[in-house]
C-alpha cells in the first residue's frame, strides 16, 4: 500500500475545479442544492454553473452560468451530474472529449429501476471508460470533502470537520447521519455515498482514504460489496494502519442461500461476510448506533495497549451490568492491587467497593472521581477506564465531568470512556465531555461496547503477520483429470470413489474404497478390502445416502456383501427410480473416532469458506461449526477449530487421552488449497470425519463433492 491509491482518487476529493452539470437557480431542485453547497462549503478552486438556458440564468449564487460544458474556458476536475438519466449518455461523451476526470452522478433512474436503467447505468459506464472518466454512483448523495474544503453534494448542511471518514451506500442514511452528527458533534473528513457503485467502490474509497492524513478511522454502511477478493487483500493493508468499521446491512435469516450439503444449509450469506471481515481486520457493527457509538470512540480516544478495564461507579447496579458487557465482550476488570486499594481507602467512605468495579457510593463527588480515575490510569495494569456516573441527590455532574477532562488530559494516552446515564440534570455535563472530545453514553451496554471497539482494533492492529499459505504436497493433475471427466458426462456430482481419489489427490486420509458396480464385484472387492466393511450406494443423483437405507455397516461375509449390495441397490431404485447411474462403494470399517464435520462452500464474492465442527446426526441441530475463508494460514486454521465447543472435546475431558488435533488443522489446509485450487468447487462435504488418539490421525469416511455448474 502507497500513496498511489490517495493519489488516484485525489482530484475526486480534494479537485482544483468543480462543474455542477444541471445548476439551476430553483431552490427545490438538486441542481441548485448542490451548487449552494458548492459555493457556500469555502470551497478554493473554480467552481462552473452548467445549464443550457445559461442567457437567460446569466449568474446563480454568484456563479457563472455557461451553455455547455463545452463552453468552459478550463479544465474541469469533477463534474457533479444532476441532469435527467436520459440525458447523460451524451452528456458523457463530451465530458470524456473535455478531459474531465471524474463524474459524481446524483441522477437516479438507472439500474435501481430495472432493466432498462440498467442498461443505461451499462453504457455510460462504458462511455466512461473509453475516456478514463472514474464514476461516483449513479443514484447518490454526492461526495464531501471537509480538508478539501467541498461540498459536492445536495445533502441540507455540511458535516463539521473532523477525522472520520463515511462511505455510504444509502444516500438517504447519509443525510440522516449528516444532520444527526452535528447534534452530537461528530466530526468527519470525507463523506461519501456510494450510490449504485456502477464504477468506483468501498474498496477503492478505502484503500484511497488509508492514505489520507485527515482521516482516523473508517465508517462504512453497505448492502453488498462488489469486488471481494480485491476487498480483502485492500482491508488486510488498512486495517493494519487505522481502524474500518461496516455496518453490513440483510442479516435475516431471509438472505441466506439455500445449498444441498450440511456445509451449505449452514453457510448464510451473512455468515460469509463475519468470515470475510475477520480474515481482513474489519471491525463488524451490528446496527447504525452502535457504528456510531465506536465513531464516538474511535473519533475521540487513542488505542490502548491491552484489554485491561477499570470501571468507576457511583451506583452499583449500572457497575454490574457494565461489569456483565465487559465479559461478554471480551473485555478483562484489571485486578485492583493492595496498594491501589490503600490509597482509594484514604478518601472513600468505607462502604465502597474497592475491587473492580469500584463503586465510590452515591456520596462521590467530582473530586474523588478524579482522585480514583487518576491512581487508575497512572496503574501499568491499567489500559482504559468506564466512568460510570448517576444522577443522586449528591452528584456533582459538572464537577466530575472537569475531573474526566482534567485526568484525560494528563493521560492522554490511555482511552476514557463516559457513561452519564440522565438526561434534564446531567445534560449540560454530558454535552461538556463531548465539547472536550470525552466520549459519553446514556447507557451501560453502549459505553463498554465502545470501549471493546477500542480494544479491538488494538488486537487487530497489532496480530501477527500471517500471510504465508502453506505449500503442501498435493497432485493438481490428478483432481484436473477427475473433473475433466465428471464434466464430459454433464454431472456435477462426483460419485463416491471419485471424491475420495479427489480428497487422497491433495493428501487427506480416507479408508481404502473400491467401486463395485454388481454383486459379483461387490463380493469379490468386499474379500479384497478386508472384513469387516462398509457399503455405501453412490450415484450422482443421492447426496443423503443414510436417509434411502443407502449405507450398510459391519458386514463381514462375501455372501453378506453380495445380499446387502442388491438390497441396497433396491432401496435406491425404490426413492430414485429414474437414476441410471447407480453403483456401491465397499470401503473397510474404520475404528470409531471424535466424530467432526468439515467441508466447504463456495461463495461467489468472497470464494470459498471451509467448515470446521461437530459431525454425527447432530451436526444442523447443534450447528457447533466455525468458517474460515479459503486460502487458509495455519494461524487461521488453528483459530477457526479453537473456535468450536468441539475443540474442549478434542483436547481430552474427564480422563480422555486428547486427539489428534495437528491432523485436523493439517486437513482444513488442504481442503482449503483444495478449494482454492479448483473454484468449480461449489461444496465438499466430509462427513463423518474421525479424528483418532493423538499421533494416530484422520479418516474422511464419506466424501461428497458439488461442482458448479
Amino acid at each position: 500500500m502507497n500513496g498511489l491509491a490517495l493519489r488516484k482518487l485525489d482530484k475526486l476529493l480534494h479537485p482544483d475545479s468543480v462543474a455542477i452539470i444541471g445548476a439551476s437557480p430553483d431552490k427545490k431542485k438538486v441542481g441548485y442544492a448542490a451548487l449552494r453547497n458548492m459555493v457556500y462549503s469555502g470551497f478554493k478552486g473554480k467552481i462552473y454553473a452548467i445549464n443550457p438556458k445559461a442567457e437567460q440564468y446569466g449568474e446563480i449564487e454568484g456563479v457563472k452560468v455557461y451553455k455547455s460544458i463545452n463552453d468552459v474556458p478550463d479544465s474541469i476536475d469533477l463534474a457533479v451530474v444532476c441532469i435527467p438519466a436520459r440525458f447523460i449518455t451524451s452528456l458523457m461523451e463530451d465530458m470524456g472529449k473535455k478531459g474531465v476526470k471524474y463524474a459524481a452522478i446524483i441522477t437516479a433512474g438507472f439500474k435501481e429501476t430495472g432493466p432498462e436503467g440498467k442498461k443505461l447505468e451499462i453504457e455510460i459506464v462504458k462511455i466512461a471508460k473509453k475516456y478514463g472518466i472514474r464514476i461516483v454512483g449513479p443514484n447518490i448523495l454526492g461526495v464531501i470533502d471537509t480538508s478539501a474544503p467541498m461540498n459536492a453534494s445536495f445533502a441540507e448542511r455540511s458535516p463539521i470537520k473532523g477525522n472520520i471518514a463515511f462511505l455510504s451506500q444509502s444516500g438517504a442514511l447519509l443525510a440522516g447521519i449528516l444532520d444527526w452528527s452535528r447534534a452530537e458533534g461528530i466530526g468527519y473528513s470525507s463523506f461519501v455515498s456510494l450510490g449504485n457503485k456502477a464504477d468506483l467502490d468501498e474498496t477503492d474509497f478505502i484503500e484511497a482514504l488509508s492514505e489520507d492524513q485527515h482521516t482516523l478511522a473508517i465508517l462504512v454502511y453497505l448492502e453488498s460489496i462488489n469486488r471481494g477478493r480485491d476487498f480483502i487483500k485492500v482491508c488486510r493493508e488498512v486495517t493494519r494502519k487505522k481502524p474500518v468499521i461496516i455496518i453490513k446491512s440483510g442479516r435475516s435469516e431471509a438472505g441466506s442461500r439455500a445449498a444441498s450439503s450440511h456445509t451449505g444449509s449452514m453457510t448464510g450469506a451473512d455468515t460469509t461476510y463475519d468470515v470475510a471481515f475477520e480474515k481482513c481486520g474489519v471491525i463488524r457493527a451490528d446496527n447504525s448506533q452502535e457504528l456510531f457509538d465506536m465513531a464516538f470512540a474511535f473519533s475521540f480516544m487513542p488505542i490502548p495497549k491491552g484489554n485491561k478495564i477499570v470501571i468507576l461507579t457511583n451506583a452499583g447496579g449500572p457497575g454490574i451490568l457494565a461489569t456483565d458487557e465487559a465479559e461478554r465482550n471480551g473485555l478483562e476488570l484489571a485486578i485492583i492491587s493492595p496498594e491501589f486499594k490503600s490509597h482509594l481507602k484514604e478518601f472513600l467512605p468505607p462502604a465502597a467497593n474497592f475491587n473492580n468495579p469500584i463503586d465510590a457510593l452515591g456520596t462521590a463527588q467530582g473530586e474523588d472521581y478524579g482522585r480514583v480515575l487518576e491512581l487508575a490510569l497512572n496503574d501499568e495494569g491499567v489500559d482504559g477506564a468506564i466512568v460510570i456516573l448517576t444522577p443522586q441527590a449528591m452528584t456533582e455532574g459538572q464537577e466530575t465531568a472537569d475531573e474526566i477532562v482534567r485526568v484525560h488530559m494528563k493521560y492522554p494516552d490511555k482511552p476514557i470512556v463516559s457513561i452519564f446515564i440522565g438526561g434534564e440534570i446531567l445534560g449540560p455535563s454530558i454535552y461538556y465531555l463531548k465539547k472536550n472530545r470525552i466520549p459519553c453514553y446514556p447507557h451501560p451496554e453502549r459505553g463498554v461496547k465502545a470501549m471493546a471497539a477500542l480494544v479491538e482494533y488494538a488486537r487487530i492492529k497489532n496480530r501477527p503477520v500471517d500471510n504465508e499459505i502453506p505449500d503442501l504436497k498435493r497432485n493438481r493433475n490428478k483432481v484436473k483429470q477427475i473433473f475433466d471427466k465428471v464434466k464430459s458426462e454433464n454431472r456435477v456430482n462426483l460419485l463416491g470413489t471419485e471424491a475420495i481419489d479427489v480428497a487422497k489427490a491433495y493428501g487427506i486420509q480416507t479408508p481404502t474404497t473400491m467401486l463395485a458396480k454388481s454383486d459379483e464385484e461387490a463380493g469379490i472387492f468386499s474379500e479384497k478390502i478386508g472384513f469387516p466393511v462398509v457399503m455405501k450406494i453412490t450415484s450422482p443423483d443421492i447426496v443423503h445416502k443414510t436417509d434411502i437405507g443407502g449405507v450398510k455397516l459391519n458386514i463381514h461375509t462375501k455372501d453378506e456383501a453380495i445380499q446387502t449390495y442388491k438390497e441396497i441397490i433396491a432401496n435406491a431404485q425404490k426413492h430414485h427410480p429414474k437414476t441410471k447411474l447407480l453403483a456401491v462403494d465397499i470401503q473397510n470399517m474404520e475404528p470409531v473416532g471424535r466424530e467432526l464435520i468439515v467441508g466447504s462452500m463456495n461463495d461467489p464474492q468472497f470464494g470459498s469458506l471451509v467448515m470446521v465442527g461437530l459431525g454425527g446426526i447432530y451436526t444442523n441441530f447443534f450447528k457447533d461449526v466455525s468458517f474460515g475463508l479459503a486460502p487458509l494460514t495455519v494461524l487461521e486454521a488453528e483459530k477457526m477449530l479453537k473456535r468450536t465447543k468441539t475443540y474442549a472435546l478434542l483436547k481430552g475431558v474427564r480422563g480422555e487421552k486428547p486427539s489428534d488435533i495437528s491432523a485436523v488443522i493439517d486437513t482444513l489446509l488442504r481442503i482449503s488449497l483444495l478449494v482454492n485450487d479448483f473454484p468449480i468447487i461449489k461444496e465438499l462435504d466430509i462427513n463423518p470425519f474421525f479424528v483418532y488418539e493423538k499421533g494416530k490421525g484422520v479418516s474422511a469416511l464419506d466424501v461428497k463433492i458439488t461442482l458448479d455448474q
